[in-house]
């Protein structure tokens, strides 16, 4: 059944990014920005974040939810959808499949 949901309606491509940092021969840490690790297929949305929001208690707002059958670990990753990344604020189990939240970080 999760291949047959995922086949149909994770149609859209999201590249994860992780934050790359060099230290420095006196301990400095240099950031270095951010770099494309991998992607997934998901079902990305923005209109139901309101809701989203409610229905989990989030005293937060959401900018991007995404439902996939990703399950490598997005901890301190960034998402990037349409050249807009997303910090990833929450990951939740959703029925059968993952909810991952986000916020814009950078356009």
């Amino acid at each position: 059944m999760n291949k047959v949901i995922a086949s149909v309606f994770y149609d859209k491509t999201v590249k994860v990014l992780e934050s790359v940092t060099e230290t420095d021969s006196e301990g400095g840490v240099i950031s270095k920005g951010i770099t494309e690790i991998d992607s997934f297929k998901g079902n990305v949305s923005f209109s139901n974040c309101k809701k989203i929001q409610e229905d989990f208690g989030l005293d937060y707002d959401i900018d991007i939810a995404i439902t996939t059958d990703y399950t490598e670990d997005l901890f301190k990753k960034y998402l990037k959808y349409n050249d807009i990344v997303y910090a990833v604020t929450d990951i939740k189990p959703y029925d059968s499949h993952v909810l991952i939240l986000g916020k814009v970080w950078k356009q």
